[in-house]
């Protein structure tokens, strides 16, 4: 029988973020990730929009405290939500934010950020972000292990794990994708770096993102990545 594992874990991007501008009074500051899955050899995948959506707030809030907050939140927006924790760096500066996953629908923001608001959560109006910018996301996982060292993720579709010896700088990882990408046999995916502590022992992971997602792709990748 596979097992089935859940812990919390930081998903790390750097990625491009566009501000989302809503028409109220107390406008906050809003931004979505503009080019979700970017290295699927630049194409977009069928993912609905909203993707990820960052809500910028004056303090940190814990994954912890926003997980306590989702239930009640899901019955203000009659919607079910994926909430995580998150810090922005850009400019030398760390924002704090809360990063709301698959949103359903732009018009519910403004619910949205009412509910929040009745959490005696306490958002920025402006900020400014540089065109590319570095995100932490502190997030819960629910996996299944496929073999040791490989997994497949309960809560969102097309994305799988595998085990890392460690942590890449952006360089380096960098220069793996696209050394994979032209070089490489696997399948068309997007991949991330991730550290999550299991087990009493930090791991570090790569998540891969693909609609042609099985544990012979992640497999696959985790070869090439073990070659560089």
């Amino acid at each position: 029988m596979k097992q089935k594992i859940y812990f919390s874990g930081l998903i790390i991007k750097h990625e491009k973020l566009e501000q989302i501008k809503l028409n109220i009074p107390d406008n906050i500051y809003i931004a979505e990730a503009s080019t979700p899955y970017a290295n699927y050899y630049g194409q977009l995948p069928r993912t609905a929009k909203p993707n990820s959506i960052f809500l910028f707030t004056k303090k940190f809030h814990f994954l912890e405290e926003l997980i306590c907050y989702s239930s009640s939140l899901e019955k203000c927006l009659f919607e079910r939500i994926n909430i995580a924790s998150a810090l922005v760096e850009s400019g030398g500066k760390q924002y704090p934010a809360i990063r709301i996953k698959n949103f359903p629908d732009y018009s519910q923001l403004v619910k949205l950020e009412k509910c929040l608001q009745e959490k005696n959560i306490v958002f920025i109006e402006k900020i400014h972000l540089d065109e590319r910018v570095k995100t932490i996301v502190s997030k819960p996982f629910f996996l299944e292990e496929l073999e040791p060292n490989f997994y497949l993720d309960l809560i969102e579709e097309h994305k799988g794990y595998f085990v890392a010896e460690r942590h890449l700088s952006p360089e380096e990882f960098e220069a793996t994708i696209t050394q994979i990408r032209y070089n490489g046999i696997c399948k068309l995916f997007d991949a991330e770096q991730g550290v999550v502590y299991n087990d009493g022992k930090l791991t570090h992971l790569i998540r891969i993102f693909s609609e042609s997602l099985n544990l012979e792709m992640l497999k696959c990748l985790s070869k090439e990545f073990s070659k560089l």
